[in-house]
């Protein structure tokens, strides 16, 4: 209370006081007023009250609506369209209003993109597809629906006006992978789906299509080819095995060597093949022997009680099941890794069959297994042993959630040798054009070093060449600078990092903040075994720093932020973020804040590999006439 306000009120007070004293304390008088005086003073402030409420308030509401009129309308707030709620099954929308993902079931493919670059584990992958199981976390970041590889997304943020920013990507049919070029197909990464299992399936698929396709179409006496593949990676390679066993004329162009995508990756490197929930299918197979125990989320040691106490009576049994799921598998095995293959795959086999029957044992009861093996068991053991059968040679050749590298390109490798798929390597596409005079495609390349042109026609074209063109340079004036180390001359400035054991007791700077630059940092400093990483020995650590203009993107996975971090906590990866490279030296480096340009220091070093991605290749998709969006 404002020291004014107090004397007012002791004043009026006082007064009251004396007004009673004055009137001679008259009984039934209070304050020079009797009790009416008073009740009829008290409605009269009352009803002054509600007045001045009613003015008070119908001033401020008529500010407000004034504001409201003169204002700028509200901004642009994304909601579900009439045919969006008909897709959900949904006459009104009744979630939350404030912002957060809304998923398209048909449309997901479970890839887990928007799982993985949400910073606030708003999302999750359940019974294959993408689920909003925290909504209330969503902080209106829209990097979920950029990320979303499908056309039309299959996951839309609502209730917010924020700006969406998605890559460009080529147009095609999302079920024939045909593009706006009648005749030219798109598959793998170039489609804007970085999915490995994915291309190699969409590799399949799209043999299959050209095959029902061509049947109804016009002969072409001019073309050469039925179907022309540019680029042999994951993709390409399913695509040309699928149409070596169609019977399909095909040339399947590679500018470098096939498969160089996967072959690029680090020595020892194990692929994931996302999603986890869809099975492997394509032109070429694959077959998890190489998984930890880690990887299939569990081992023997539970059931090695059971399996004990039953003895050879069971063993009897493995081994013959085994036998005769190893002849059933082995036939999928490319000839020239049998041998290598045969004697671990029956290991494999015999382990996994006694563990689903230890299994089995224990859901029918404890302890007493040999009764329980002879009374539950082996009365069912045919029908039994066959559904054991067909669940594992499903999870070896369908539900493997990833290999190591070199077992992939074994297996891929002695299959497409196998089929007698034939690539010409060292032959880059320069130009696709519709012929005037037919229903074919002509096809210029140039092959190896000497660059000798080709020319082919083929009545279909698939294009599986990646996302990633020539490397993003580091633009400094002396980058193609060569060093001598370990008395050789070399590049000082390196793009990719293919066999890390190559590199020890070196001083190296990575540069980049994405995935395959953490990867490398990671594998310059750490063995890898699956999912787990392990320091290098003092005598193969290299001294790696890595330098990140700003942030890591919000693409790095979340196992790999952990890598470096972990790196970076064990103190033999100095990571330094805001900092990119000045000046580039013999032997050192000169540093700079990337904001303010100024020195921050010079630091020794031998090899800089520059990982900051690559040209996409738009430029060459126009020119084929596919539009860009």
């Amino acid at each position: 209370m404002k020291p004014l306000s107090l004397i007012i009120s002791v004043a009026l007070i006082a007064l009251l006081v004396w007004l009673n004293y004055s009137s001679g304390g008259s009984s039934g008088i209070y304050g020079g007023l009797t009790p009416v005086g008073w009740m009829s003073i008290a409605l009269l402030m009352i009803g002054l009250g509600f007045v001045f409420f009613a003015t008070d308030s119908a001033r401020s509401f008529g500010y407000l609506g004034g504001r409201r009129l003169r204002g700028t309308p509200p901004p642009n707030i994304r909601t579900l369209t009439s045919d969006e709620l008909r897709e959900l099954g949904l006459d009104k929308y009744r979630g939350p209003v404030y912002p957060h993902p809304v998923i398209f079931p048909d449309r997901c493919i479970g890839c887990q993109a928007c799982v993985d670059v949400c910073p606030h584990d708003v999302l999750a992958i359940v019974d294959g597809r993408a689920m909003a199981v925290a909504p209330d976390l969503c902080m209106d970041d829209t990097a979920c629906q950029a990320e979303c590889p499908v056309n039309p997304k299959a996951l839309i943020v609502i209730n917010t006006a924020k700006a969406v920013r998605s890559l460009p990507v080529p147009t095609r049919d999302g079920s024939t992978y045909e593009t706006n070029v009648p005749g030219c197909y798109i598959i793998g990464d170039v489609s804007g789906v970085p999915l490995i299992k994915n291309a190699v399936k969409e590799g399949a698929e799209v043999i299959a299509h050209i095959a029902d396709d061509l049947k109804a179409a016009v002969p072409d006496a001019k073309a050469e080819y039925d179907v022309a593949i540019i680029g042999v990676g994951p993709g390409g390679a399913s695509s040309a095995a699928a149409a070596r066993d169609s019977n399909l004329r095909y040339v399947a162009l590679e500018q470098s060597k096939i498969l160089s995508t996967i072959d690029l990756y680090p020595k020892g490197k194990y692929i994931f093949f996302k999603p986890d929930t869809k099975d492997w299918t394509g032109g070429i197979p694959v077959l998890g022997l190489g998984l930890s125990k880690a990887k299939y989320g569990g081992g023997d040691d539970d059931h090695q009680s059971v399996i004990e106490t039953i003895g050879d009576e069971l063993k009897s049994d493995v081994h013959e099941a085994a036998t005769a799921l190893h002849a059933r598998l082995i036939a999928s095995v490319p000839r020239s890794l049998r041998a290598d293959v045969s004697p671990r795959l029956e290991e494999k086999l015999e382990k996994e069959f006694k563990k689903r029957i230890a299994g089995y044992l224990r859901s029918k009861g404890t302890l007493d297994w040999m009764n329980l093996y002879r009374a539950q068991f082996l009365p069912e053991k045919d029908s039994l042993l066959t559904q054991f059968a067909d669940d594992i040679a499903d999870q070896l050749t369908t539900k493997i959630p990833g290999d190591q590298r070199e077992s992939i390109l074994d297996i891929w490798l002695g299959t497409l040798a196998d089929k007698g798929v034939v690539v010409n390597e060292d032959e880059s596409c320069k130009s696709v054009k519709r012929a005037e005079n037919g229903d074919h495609f002509v096809i210029d390349s140039e092959r190896g070093n000497q660059k000798l042109p080709q020319t082919y026609t083929a009545r279909r074209v698939i294009l599986s060449i990646g996302l990633r063109g020539a490397p993003n340079k580091l633009r400094l004036p002396n980058e193609d600078m060569k060093v001598a180390i370990d008395g050789r001359e070399q590049q000082k400035v390196l793009y990719a990092l293919s066999n890390p054991m190559d590199f020890r007791g070196k001083r190296i700077v990575v540069v980049g903040g994405g995935n395959v630059a953490v990867e490398a940092a990671v594998d310059l400093v750490a063995v890898r075994d699956g999912a787990t990483i392990t320091s290098r020995s003092a005598a193969d650590m290299n001294q790696v720093t890595v330098l990140v203009r700003d942030y890591l993107a919000p693409t790095v996975k979340f196992g790999n932020k952990f890598q470096l971090y972990q790196c970076a906590d064990a103190g033999i990866i100095d990571l330094r973020l805001g900092v990119g490279i000045k000046e580039m030296r013999e032997h050192e480096v000169v540093l700079e804040d990337v904001k303010t340009k100024q020195e921050v220091g010079t630091i020794s070093n031998d090899y800089v590999f520059a990982l900051i991605g690559g040209e996409r290749p738009n430029r060459f998709l126009e020119s084929i006439g596919i539009t860009i969006k």
